[in-house]
């Protein structure tokens, strides 16, 4: 991965209105696990997936979607500090928008104390990992229990 790369993907990531945290991850993230070659020509950043030419936008949206976490002020709902890490401006609207005291409350990262009581924005499904099933509440847990039997919760709990 050249610089070239990296600060033509910075650009179209900003022209495209997302701020990612951390470019150089992304782009080998794109790589390994969605087999997006990146390339720069003429100045401008192009993709190819398998060997054909892949739409950026749609690549961007969809990654964006997938991966609010990498990008400031991209979570739509805010359950950690490190959320809008190293983004001022988000940071100052949160507390604007909910006070102080909403930002003192909340828990740093996901392996702070007090952190298992925030709300996750995963759908609890038959479908999904254990890391994912360990967020939700109580309530959460012992409803899809209910739904899907010891079973399933014993399916999800094997996933990683």
């Amino acid at each position: 991965m050249t610089s070239e790369i990296i600060r033509a993907a910075e650009r179209t990531f900003h022209a495209a209105g997302a701020k990612p945290k951390d470019i150089a991850a992304i782009i080998s993230k794109l790589k390994s696990e969605h087999q997006v070659e990146l390339s720069v020509e003429g100045g401008l950043l192009t993709a190819h997936q398998g060997g054909a030419l892949a739409n950026l936008g749609t690549i961007i949206a969809a990654y964006r979607q997938k991966n609010p976490r990498e990008f400031y002020g991209e979570s739509g709902s805010v359950n950690f500090k490190d959320d809008l890490a190293g983004d001022t401006s988000a940071k100052s609207r949160f507390i604007a928008e909910h006070g102080f005291d909403a930002w003192n409350n909340l828990p740093l990262n996901e392996k702070s104390p007090g952190a298992n009581r925030v709300v996750t924005d995963a759908i609890p499904s038959e479908a999904m990992k254990a890391k994912d099933y360990a967020r939700l509440s109580v309530a959460e847990k012992s409803k899809l229990a209910g739904e899907i039997g010891a079973a399933g919760i014993e399916r999800i709990l094997s996933r990683r």
